[in-house]
Parts: structure tokens; sequence; C-alpha cells
């Protein structure tokens, strides 16, 4: 068995450029990883792929995205082996933190582990956008830059905040009618600006921006070692944080809103919606004015989870040191 941690993860910032020509809009987004987890556990069976979830509004058929990234992966090798995965669920479902994604690109990191697999970086950004958007960053974590439909990552400077707080009120937030209700001045195509540079020249760039790869194989990822060099930088300075897709959201679901208000009135420094929603995250100054919060809001019945973010480094030892302690599979 081998057994790895799928981290959550807020967006700092979220900029729509514009439509794009394909139908998807253009994004400019950092990203950052936060220790909240759910835990997967891969069993290697013969054929079959089968995923089970402690969790039951998560479905573990086909629809599942670690259902479709081992699919994916077994689809695109030629592998014609199974496995088992357990997911114990922490992160909500459909809350704008990620964990879906999380989930897929961890099933094919610990997939070329178990199945012994050697891929190209690129290939195996690849897979992981066509599974999500967020899926390629969940291969880095810490701190990056997002672009394209978010599906590009570019590793930035890390920032470090110990004292936030996750809170969710339970409201469904479907992403698509999030991005149908964008008002005109986000949705034009002659405002989309790109960033000059493609994924390929970055992960050149930082030299194999993965926390999985294989010493001395060169471009193949394999078993975690080696963080990337960051380039760019980041910081959290007052007024920062932006998500436009607040603009369509909070005027159709004012109790978001409401959430966002009472962070701050209870002390947070600062407040916004992550992704698309419904996840709200605050920073406070320490964890006493913190835990005050979150005690006020569970007493409202609402979901909390005070967490802290997770360098690229510390990501990528996580990961290694998970993936070591794991029962042989071999």
């Amino acid at each position: 068995m081998l057994t790895l941690q799928s981290y959550a993860k807020i967006n700092w910032t979220l900029e729509i450029l514009g439509r794009r020509p394909d139908g998807y809009h253009e994004l400019r987004t950092i990203l950052q990883t936060v220790d909240l987890a759910d835990t997967l556990h891969f069993t290697p069976q013969e054929r079959e792929i089968s995923v089970h979830c402690d969790h039951p509004e998560v479905p573990t058929d086909e629809r599942n995205l670690v259902w479709k990234a081992a699919s994916l992966l077994r689809q695109e090798t030629g592998i014609d082996r199974g496995v088992r995965v357990e997911i114990v669920k922490r992160i909500p479902t459909a809350a704008g933190l990620g964990g879906g994604s999380s989930n897929a690109a961890v099933t094919l990191l610990a997939l070329l582990e178990l199945w012994e697999i050697e891929l190209p970086l690129r290939q195996l950004f690849a897979l992981g956008s066509r599974l999500g958007a967020d899926v390629p960053f969940f291969f880095i974590g810490g701190t990056c830059l997002g672009v394209g439909r978010g599906d590009e990552v570019y590793p930035l400077v890390d920032i470090e905040v110990g004292h936030l707080l996750l809170v969710n009120a339970g409201i469904l937030v479907p992403t698509r009618d999030v991005y149908a209700n964008l008002p005109p001045e986000l949705t034009n195509p002659e405002g989309v600006v790109k960033m000059p540079l493609s994924l390929e020249l970055a992960c050149e760039a930082v030299s194999l921006p993965l926390c999985l790869v294989r010493p001395g194989a060169g471009s193949k990822v394999g078993p975690a070692v080696r963080p990337p060099r960051p380039f760019g930088s980041g910081t959290i300075r007052p007024g920062l944080l932006k998500n436009d897709l607040e603009i369509p959201v909070l005027p159709r679901y004012p109790r978001l809103a409401e959430v966002r208000q009472q962070l701050i009135d209870l002390g947070a420094g600062e407040s916004l919606m992550s992704g698309s929603g419904s996840t709200v995250f605050a920073i406070f100054d320490n964890d006493q004015v913190r835990q005050e919060a979150a005690k006020a809001l569970q007493a409202a019945g609402w979901w909390v989870a005070p967490v802290g973010t997770i360098s690229r480094d510390d990501y990528a030892s996580r990961m290694t040191a998970l993936s070591r302690i794991a029962d042989q599979h071999r």
C-alpha cells in the first residue's frame, strides 16, 4: 500500500482577463497550498480500477477524478494494471479548494510509483491539464502563478501565512453558472493578455519544477527528491487579495458576503472567496483571535478549519516522506 496526503489550495488572487477563442476564460491567479488534506491509500490490484470514499457526496465511479486519472494514465501508457484507491475526505467538495484536482494529481504521482512508470514532464502536465485546470499546480505546490485556464503554472517565492481560517457555509455554487454570469468587461476577447512564456520554457527556467523527480533521469518524472527553483516574488500586502469571481457570486449568494463580513468583524485583516466558491478564507494576526472567530462561526453551524500555508519545499518533503514510509508495494 502507498499512502499520500492530498492538500487543498486557496487563491490569493484570481483575475479574469477575457474570453479566449476556445471558449474558456484567460485567468491570472496566485495559487497556494494549505495544510488541510485528504488521505489517499493506493493498493495495487490486477486490472480493476476501484475508488472508495467515506464521503457520501463523492462519486466512486467513472465520474470521480481519481478514477479518471488512473484510467487516463493507463490509456496513455498502455499499462495493464489496476489499483484500489481509498479516499479519506477532509476537504469539502465543490468548495473552491481544489480537492478533486489535488486527488487527481496525487493519483497520477502515486501510480507513477506503483506502476513503475516514467513520463516526460510535458506529458505529465498535459495529462493533468486534461483532467482539470488546477491539477498541474498540485505537481508543484507552494505559491505559484497560474495563467491560461490556470493550468500553466509558474513557481513564485513562497508566501508564508500561519493564521488562516477557512469557512464554508454549505452553499453550492455551480462553477458553470459563475462564469456564465461574468460582467461584459471581464469577457471581452480583446482584453486577453497572455503571459509571454510557455509552460515548456517555464519548466526549463525552474529546472524540473515538480515535487517528484528521479535524480539522474533527465526530464523523466518518478519518486520525489527535488523541488523547483522559484522565480518572481509574492507577498501579502493590504489590498493584494482579489477575486473577480466574487463579482457574479456575492450578489447571488449573499450568505457568502455575510461570511466575509463576519470574518472582518471578528478580527480578520483580510478575507476573500477562494476560487469559484463557496469557501471563504481569512488572514488573522494571531492564533487567539483566529480561535475566537472559529468558535463563533462554528456556533452558527458553519464548517471551519484553521490552516497555514505550505511552502514548496515543505510540500515536496511531505510527499517524499509519506511515500518512503509507506508499506512496501514491490
